[in-house]
């Protein structure tokens, strides 16, 4: 794999692109150029390119439009703009709106090299290449990305995954927070040992503190505590109990929750010792939704996987990757997913090329099954499903009774004391009427 930065020249003038290309192939950077603009923005999906030097000002397209265009859809993307005579004004503004930096034409090749050169900082080199090490071990499992945020995370873990303090994830549903947990135990020192999972949504909680008993026990290895934010007040301090009484260097405990463990301590329901012991290296899995860079690849890797499974070789063309990259996943990975594997085994022919249309007719017709299964997916247990359909529920009441918390406790029999514990327990803004 070929670590070098990628640069994607953008510009019409075809000597100011072969000049730029020249000098920083010469420098040890790969380059990548376009002349039209209008391509600009489908071309990063393509190549994720480390940094994009773009013209501000070229035939049928403004750049800071363009550089406009490029942040919304690639927040995180870093991009400098190449500015001509007497347009420094516009070069500033366009800083201002999220450019890294401009150049000047005529072009002052020290200048340009100077103001590259952080992605040759050799701090960031060496750390971007180290995960660049993991992303097969990562394939393996599942986890996907090449995004600065996903290489981030994977930063973030690898400084942390062999200390012996308990670590904490936090993610949406459908992020990918059991993955990084089997990543983190196959790429520490216990990756020798056990890699228990102990899921709190679906255990009973009596068998819950008896299978961490066991493990602190019996085992060496993790203990992973699954969905931990669903645990009673009453099994949280059994499971505080427990970690302060076990204290075994090959011993490690993983814990995940969807929601910020914080804020269930701010409002009652989490025990704050507990919290405290396992908040000690956080680790929070951006959404899909902020990662879209790396969208493209997870499609690229469901495709492979559910071709093979149906002996098919379903394609995305540009425009159809293009949509689903746009899409925003409220289930994240997992919505991904199911869709692609949808996608893949309604095809009706075994080598169909998927292009917009497709798409649009499929995510319409199956619109209501498609938010109907991902609604499901979000679930791993009843315990969970219940407790997702009473907040929304509540939530409904509230806005129907404009925040009357008098008449909404009187509709469902509890007093104003156990309808406030409640909206807290769920994180639910209680507006002033």
């Amino acid at each position: 794999m070929n670590t070098q930065p990628l640069i994607l020249v953008v510009d019409d003038e075809s000597s100011i692109v072969t000049t730029l290309k020249e000098i920083l192939e010469d420098e040890g950077y790969r380059v990548e150029t376009l002349s039209n603009g209008s391509k600009t923005v489908e071309k990063i999906g393509q190549l994720i390119p480390d940094l994009v030097l773009l013209d501000i000002f070229m035939p049928n397209c403004n750049g800071i439009t363009l550089l406009e265009q490029i942040k919304k859809e690639y927040p995180n993307q870093k991009v400098m703009m190449i500015s001509g005579f007497g347009n420094i004004s516009i070069a500033i503004e366009s800083v201002k709106k999220g450019a890294v930096d401009f150049i000047e034409k005529p072009l002052n090749i020290d200048e340009i090299l100077s103001k590259i050169n952080f992605l040759k900082d050799k701090k960031t080199k060496n750390k971007l290449s180290a995960e660049e090490i993991q992303i097969n071990n990562l394939e393996k499992l599942g986890v996907i990305g090449k995004s600065y945020l996903f290489l981030e995370l994977i930063h973030q873990i690898n400084q942390i995954k062999n200390l012996n303090y308990p670590l904490l994830i936090y993610g949406e549903h459908g992020t990918g927070k059991t993955l990084l947990a089997k990543y983190i135990h196959k790429n520490s020192n216990l990756k020798d040992y056990e890699f228990v999972t102990v899921n709190c949504s679906t255990l009973q909680e009596k068998n819950i503190i008896t299978k961490a008993e066991n493990f602190f026990e019996d085992k060496k290895g993790i203990l992973y505590i699954k969905h931990i934010n669903n645990l009673s007040f009453t099994v949280q301090k059994n499971l505080l109990n427990l970690l302060d009484r076990y204290k075994n260097q090959e011993q490690k405990i993983i814990a995940s929750s969807t929601v910020p463990l914080f804020k269930l301590v701010q409002a009652g329901v989490f025990n704050s010792s507990l919290f405290h012991k396992l908040n000690i290296t956080p680790i929070e899995v951006p959404s899909l939704n902020k990662r879209k860079y790396d969208i493209p690849l997870l499609c690229d890797y469901f495709l492979k996987k559910e071709n093979q499974k149906h002996k098919k070789s379903i394609a995305l063309n540009t425009k159809s990757l293009r949509l689903l990259r746009n899409h925003h996943w409220q289930g994240n990975v997992t919505q991904l997913k199911n869709t692609i594997s949808q996608i893949v085994s309604l095809s009706e022919k075994d080598d169909n090329v998927i292009n917009v249309t497709d798409i649009i007719n499929f995510l319409g017709e199956k619109q209501t099954q498609l938010i109907e299964e991902q609604s499901f997916l979000r679930f791993s247990s009843l315990k969970e499903a219940k407790n997702e359909f009473e907040k929304k529920f509540l939530i409904y009441l509230l806005k129907k009774n404009k925040y009357d918390i008098k008449q909404i406790s009187d509709r469902l029999d509890l007093t104003p004391i156990q309808l406030r514990d409640k909206l807290l327990k769920f994180n639910i803004e209680i507006k002033q009427t």
